[in-house]
């Protein structure tokens, strides 16, 4: 069972498949609540902080989940695969994000308003799918905007030191947590390896 999880999480079908049932789940779950709810700006609000709660989530289940030694053998084997080959195709099988998005809202409905619960679930939907692109861009492409670079060579040197830099979208959580790693030039050194460029036509 585990080899067929593995397989699936690393075709490129599922990788892109899953960036579009990732960005389904949040405007689902947006829409549902905007249908259910009583004020509109309550459930943008709730959309914007789950967004930005996904935020805490993108570095607990990267450094705790996947660099951390436990029993779920199978999200650390996972993820090494990423580290051993920076361009392969990893990532949850598809439906997993609708599904774990409708748990989180059904847990959540029992303490607050359904609508609201929808509208945070949706917003982490969105985090999730932003993290998921930005992980793929950034191993695909040169930037030119300075913040983008700077997490660009932030999550790359992740790539050499695999307890720090967690984050993909910000660094804020590996301040907080003490696992931020602020890098050199020497760091930097083999970078090139870790993006695939498509060089331009002259």
């Amino acid at each position: 069972m585990k080899d067929f999880i593995l397989k699936i999480t690393a075709s490129k079908w599922n990788y892109y498949l899953s960036l579009v049932t990732d960005a389904l789940t949040a405007l689902v779950f947006l829409v549902l609540s905007i249908i259910y709810t009583k004020d509109i700006w309550a459930s943008i609000a709730f959309f914007i902080v789950g967004v930005l709660f996904f935020t805490f989530l993108e570095y607990a289940v990267h450094a705790w989940l996947f660099h951390k030694n436990h029993p779920l053998k199978v999200f650390i084997e996972g993820h090494a695969h990423h580290h051993q080959n920076p361009f392969s195709y990893d990532a949850m099988p598809f439906f997993m994000s609708a599904l774990i998005a409708t748990f989180f809202a059904w847990i959540l409905h029992f303490i607050m308003p359904l609508a609201d619960a929808l509208a945070f679930v949706g917003g982490m939907a969105l985090g999730y799918f932003n993290y998921g692109i930005m992980h793929h861009i950034m191993h695909r492409r040169e930037f030119s905007s300075k913040y983008w670079r700077y997490m660009q060579e932030f999550h790359f040197v992740h790539h050499k030191k695999p307890l720090l830099n967690h984050g993909i979208t910000t660094d804020i959580w590996d301040r907080v947590f003490g696992t931020y790693y602020q890098w050199s030039e020497e760091d930097l050194k083999g970078i090139e390896k870790l993006k695939r460029v498509k060089k331009k036509k002259k």
